[in-house]
């Protein structure tokens, strides 16, 4: 169980630093850090949407009742897929932090100059989506845990 924890909170941050990092690199491409971390935290997101979506069809679809019938993956993608939550409100954030340095934005002009302020303007615009992904975390993941752990037996 710890493995698959494990697993995944090496997965999407590694995902993320070697797509930003390849971006900046390659020759080719030579981007910014700002265009790097906003493609690649899109990346990592777009990834997860995949995975997310794929486990949830194979799991439909293996089960001939979806309320009783339980599958490995049920709980396997779960232990996976919560780092995500907690990585994500990081890439959120630097999207967001990149995104106000840019010149012209339309926010540009009230660009926070400082983290602490930066991180509070944050959490006033994407507070419902923070909340979503603390949610997820401190509430979802330990009810699934518990249902999957009892429901077992």
């Amino acid at each position: 169980m710890l493995t698959i924890l494990a697993a995944g909170s090496v997965f999407f941050p590694g995902l993320f630093l070697l797509s930003k990092q390849c971006l900046k690199s390659i020759p080719a491409l030579r981007w910014s850090e700002g265009d790097a971390v906003i493609v690649s935290a899109r990346l990592v997101s777009s990834v997860q949407a995949v995975m997310a979506s794929s486990a949830g069809y194979i799991i439909a679809s293996s089960c001939q009742d979806i309320i009783e019938d339980q599958h490995w993956l049920t709980s396997t993608y779960i232990m996976f897929a919560v780092p995500y939550f907690v990585y994500d409100i990081y890439a959120m954030f630097m999207c967001y932090w990149y995104k106000l340095r840019v010149k012209g934005h339309e926010e540009a002009s009230a660009a926070p100059q400082h983290m602490g302020s930066a991180v509070r303007s944050y959490l006033h615009r994407e507070f419902l989506m923070v909340l979503h992904h603390v949610v997820m975390v401190t509430v979802c993941f330990p009810v699934s845990v518990v249902t999957v752990t009892c429901c077992s037996f």
